[in-house]
This record gives structure tokens, C-alpha cells and sequence, in this order.
């Protein structure tokens, strides 16, 4: 019997490979040079992708597709409704990469807080300078406002209450009173009173309708001067503007950014000419256990559905009903 064809648009580990290999007719993008995705796509069952764009038009020319898995957790890429439509099933892999992306979250607020970034390029371009000229700020006793208690939100705020002794302020509207209150957690109802009171603001939701330019220079104007703010999620949650001015004017004390509107930004991009900015290019949840757990979740999700199984992580559910 002729095997599915299944198609892997960019690098993944090669864990995943080995289990999809087992079962599929695996076309592996990244291993040539000569094959493009509209080459193959006509014949594929399974897709999946980091960030390359799914768009209505790929997923037309696409009529045995059945499931796109997204390696991540983020999937503003993939045209949701268009896949629903065609009754194709979007997946994620939720689990794979929270404590690596809390642990980039952790990292970046210790290098605000401690101004290591600045200390280690002044060193290595011959600028010894005295300690006072980098005095930071302990996280112990700080509020960390989370924005979104996913699971790399609750992850980040269970490392910082336990690890640093933090105060947690949480904004979460699509979690349950009752869950929020298991976690002790103090809740807002709305965004302003949280970043009124955080010392450092972790942004931990998807990009959507409703998240895009979640912080303008109106929210910005509501964090304190000495506050930090931190985003490792999607780079249109930012109105990067505002945020270059609130940093240029000392509006806010730094922020650093793992996501940008366009990736990869431009050397143009004003942002990164700030000594207050620290940028790292989308790299939150790439580590070797995370990127190993991804392609093998991404996998094994396509495996499910391609053998007639519901998958674990659906986007959009609703094709099964």
C-alpha cells in the first residue's frame, strides 16, 4: 500500500524525523536545495511547520491534507479558519517548550536587573568602567506582573515566587476564578492595575485580534519608571514605536524582546541602538531537550491523526464534530 505523504517545511530534530520516517513518505525540505513546498504540497496528508506561512491559497492547492502541526506553540502563521474550512486539523505542541521558554524569561530579567548586557560589551570593547556605572536591582521582593497563565506563564511565575521570592500579579481573562485562586496568585481584572504595580511585566500570550499592540503608549504610561518589561511571545503584541520612545525618555527602565514585528528586524530597526533594550533573535524555546520534545510531539501528533486517532493538542476541534 502506498505510504502518506507527509512534509517537513524546516529544521526540526532529528528525533521527530526518525518517527515520522517510520510510517510516511517524508518529504524533508530542509535536506534539498531543489524541491520548494508548492512543488510537493499537492500530495501531502501531513504538514508541518515552524514559521513558514499556511496560508488559504497553500492549503487550496492542497486537497488530501488532513492535519498541520505546528512545531511551537504560537500559530498566527497557519490560517486557522481557512484549515477548519477544509476540515483539516491544526495541532500544537504545548508542552514541549514552557520550562525553556521560562527559563529565557528568567535569564532576560536577570540580565535587565543586573545590566550584564552592558557590562559584557563595555568589557569586550576595552571600557572598564567602575561598578557604581552598573548598579542593578535584586529580583527578591520585586512583583513579576504575568500577562497570560499558560503554561510559560505559570512556569515563569512558579520560578519566580519559589526561586527569587517574587511577588506574582497575574491578568489572565480566560482563566476561571477558581483556578486563579489555587494558585495564590494576586489577580487583576484588567491590564492597567498590573502594570501599575509590576517591577518587571512578562507578556505570555498568543498573538490575536485581540492581543495585537497590547502595549502601546498608553500601557506604558501606566508602568512605573524603574519597571522592566519582557516579551518572548509574538512581536505585534508591542507597539514598537511606543516602546522605543518610552525607553529612549526613560518612561519604563528596559525591556527585552525575543519576538519582533518583522523577523528578522532590520539593523534599521531603532530599537536595537538602546543601551535599556536587550533583543535575542526568537530563540526562547531552543534548547536541545525543548527542540527534541517539539519535533517529537509534532510527530507523534501527526501519527495520531493520519491513522485516524484524535490528536491530544487541537487547535480547532471543531473539524470533529
Amino acid at each position: 500500500m502506498e505510504r502518506k505523504r507527509v512534509i517537513i517545511t524546516e529544521y526540526i530534530d532529528p528525533a521527530g524525523l526518525e518517527i515520522l520516517s517510520r510510517y510516511f513518505d517524508l518529504v524533508y525540505l530542509p535536506g534539498t536545495k531543489k524541491v520548494k513546498l508548492d512543488d510537493v504540497i499537492g500530495e501531502a496528508q501531513g504538514l508541518g511547520v515552524r514559521l513558514a506561512p499556511i496560508t488559504a491559497e497553500l492549503m487550496a492547492r492542497a486537497p488530501h491534507l488532513k492535519v498541520v502541526a505546528k512545531h511551537g506553540v504560537g500559530y498566527d502563521n497557519i490560517d486557522v479558519a481557512a484549515a477548519t474550512s477544509r476540515r483539516i486539523v491544526v495541532v500544537t505542541t504545548p508542552k514541549a517548550n514552557a520550562v525553556s521558554v521560562a527559563e529565557h524569561i528568567v535569564s532576560l530579567m536577570l540580565c535587565l536587573a543586573n545590566r550584564i548586557c552592558a557590562a559584557d560589551s563595555d568589557l569586550k570593547a576595552g571600557r572598564f568602567k567602575q561598578r557604581e556605572d552598573y548598579v542593578g536591582v535584586e529580583l527578591k521582593g520585586k512583583t513579576l506582573g504575568v500577562v497570560g497563565l499558560g503554561r510559560i506563564g505559570s512556569e515563569t511565575a512558579r520560578k519566580c515566587r519559589s526561586g527569587f521570592g517574587m511577588n506574582v500579579v497575574a491578568y489572565d481573562p480566560l482563566l476561571s476564578l477558581e483556578t486563579f485562586e489555587l494558585t495564590g496568585y494576586k489577580r487583576t481584572d484588567t491590564l492597567g492595575p498590573l502594570l501599575e504595580e509590576a517591577d518587571f511585566v512578562v507578556l505570555c500570550v498568543p498573538l490575536t485580534s485581540q492581543t495585537a499592540n497590547m502595549i502601546g503608549a498608553k500601557e506604558l504610561g501606566w508602568m512605573k519608571s524603574s519597571a522592566y518589561l519582557i516579551n518572548t511571545s509574538r512581536g505585534g503584541l508591542v507597539d514598537e514605536a511606543a516602546l522605543h520612545a518610552a525607553l529612549s525618555e526613560g518612561r519604563i527602565a528596559g525591556a527585552a524582546m525575543d519576538a519582533f514585528v518583522k523577523e528578522p528586524p532590520g539593523p534599521d530597526n531603532p530599537l536595537l541602538s538602546l543601551d535599556n533594550f536587550i533583543a535575542t533573535p526568537h530563540v526562547a524555546g531552543a534548547t536541545r531537550e525543548a527542540m527534541k520534545r517539539m519535533a517529537t510531539d509534532l510527530a507523534e501528533e501527526i501519527v495520531r491523526v493520519l491513522s485516524g486517532e484524535r490528536p491530544l493538542y487541537p487547535v480547532n476541534p471543531e473539524v470533529y464534530e
